[in-house]
């Protein structure tokens, strides 16, 4: 069964710049980034109300040493595939391991919100990892282990989130 969460940011800045800046900029704000290593556009794909995007990140960490050591540093590499609906302001996304392993997948959605002249920024994904796809931990160990990883990297992920969100707040408004 996936975890769920969801998180809402308050950014002090406006909805339009948000939006372009995570859509269009956020690899050029990577060295601001302190557990991201590179964003690299894989794929772009632009239509009136849309934009598919295909990014490779490559994170650095920023999770519990208990964590890093079930993690090879290869799953900290992954695929995501976005689709921005300029219409709704969501971008749905998925991410999936680099390496093909399928070992976990996560899915969700950012919708940008306008307060005011400023953004509410809510996250909420799922993630789930497959425990028949851990390599060297017998199935039924890890089925017993996986809710609770699941459970720590969801929040580490949700505190990375509202980082890169102040990245993106201090870009704009020094600007």
């Amino acid at each position: 069964m996936p975890y769920s969460l969801e998180k809402e940011i308050f950014l002090y800045a406006p909805k339009d710049k948000v939006w372009r800046t995570y859509r269009d900029y956020l690899p050029k704000l990577v060295p601001a980034m302190s557990t991201v290593d590179e964003i690299k556009v894989i794929n772009r794909e632009e239509k009136t109300l849309e934009v598919f995007l295909q990014n490779r990140w490559k994170i650095s960490g920023g999770l519990p040493r208990s964590v890093q050591k079930l993690i090879p540093p290869k799953l900290l590499s992954y695929h995501d595939e976005a689709i921005w609906n300029q219409k709704e302001y969501v971008c749905y996304f998925t991410e999936t391991p680099i390496d093909g392993s399928q070992i976990y997948k996560c899915t969700g959605k950012n919708t940008f919100s306008e307060k005011g002249n400023n953004t509410l920024l809510t996250i909420s994904f799922e993630l789930i990892i497959h425990p028949e796809k851990i390599p060297g931990v017998p199935t039924f160990i890890a089925r017993g282990i996986v809710p609770k990883i699941e459970k720590i990297i969801s929040k580490e992920v949700a505190k990375n989130l509202a980082a890169t969100a102040k990245v993106v707040e201090r870009h704009i408004n020094q600007k």
